[in-house]
């Protein structure tokens, strides 16, 4: 078996925990300044059932940031047969070009057709039947998966919007710093009035009215994983004004 892809060679900080160094030292600078909607994470949510959702969030795939780009272009080429072993069926391009509206642009992982309205629980009517070509067909992550049949974190080759999801950290163009947060129906980016949202209507992203517990709690680990690339205890900070809300 060849090696894995070699981590970024630039100076500063190397992170253990991720292949893709690049992009954690962004965000390091990201969670350093950010602010924490401490509202928006009290709401009531629940961790989703992979057998119920069948990887709804995954439907269209994920863009990628360079390194991303970068680091996968490599894994997918040298371990191909690897990640095709664990039941992933590769095109032969995958990672491609897409577009989606003036929302998002750039390269991305690919999508199969996928009758996910017939797999998935109240899969949504306006998400259409494709999925991620990394999403197996028991809804795990390939990526996950091949990391850690390695011993490495299961986050290791995960792009950081999805293992983050339904977490955004949004940025503004003007002095506003940036702001953790956890969008609903009304805040929801990508609400158009033929389009009723993402975030807000995959399972995971949905309100668990009476029988929820605070977001914050619920995505704890990837709020702690936050906290560690930024070097804050962001998990202390919530706990100490969700008392107060």
């Amino acid at each position: 078996m060849s090696e894995l892809p070699a981590r970024s060679s630039k100076t500063g900080p190397v992170f253990s925990n991720t292949a893709f160094q690049d992009t954690f030292r962004s965000l390091r600078e990201l969670v350093r300044e950010m602010e924490i909607d401490f509202q928006a994470l009290t709401n009531p949510l629940q961790r989703c059932d992979l057998g119920r959702c069948r990887g709804t969030c995954c439907h269209d795939g994920v863009y990628l940031d360079p390194d991303e780009v970068s680091v996968l272009t490599d894994l997918l080429t040298e371990h191909r047969s690897d990640i095709e072993a664990l039941g992933a069926t590769l095109p032969e391009t995958p990672i491609v070009h897409g577009e989606w509206r003036d929302v998002c642009s750039g390269p991305k992982t690919a999508t199969r057709p996928e009758p996910m309205s017939q797999m998935a629980e109240n899969y949504p009517a306006h998400f259409p039947d494709t999925a991620c070509v990394l999403l197996l067909s028991d809804a795990r992550c390939a990526l996950q998966q091949f990391a850690t049949d390695r011993g490495l974190d299961p986050w290791f080759f995960k792009p950081a919007t999805c293992w983050l999801h339904p977490l955004s950290i949004e940025s503004f163009d003007d002095d506003r710093p940036p702001l953790l947060t956890l969008h609903d129906r009304e805040s929801d980016p990508q609400t158009f009035p033929d389009y009723a949202g993402f975030v807000s209507r995959t399972p995971c992203g949905l309100p668990a009215l009476g029988n929820g517990r605070p977001a914050w709690e619920i995505l704890s680990p990837e709020i702690a994983r936050l906290g560690e690339i930024g070097g804050r205890d962001l998990l202390g900070e919530i706990r100490a004004t969700a008392t107060t809300i």
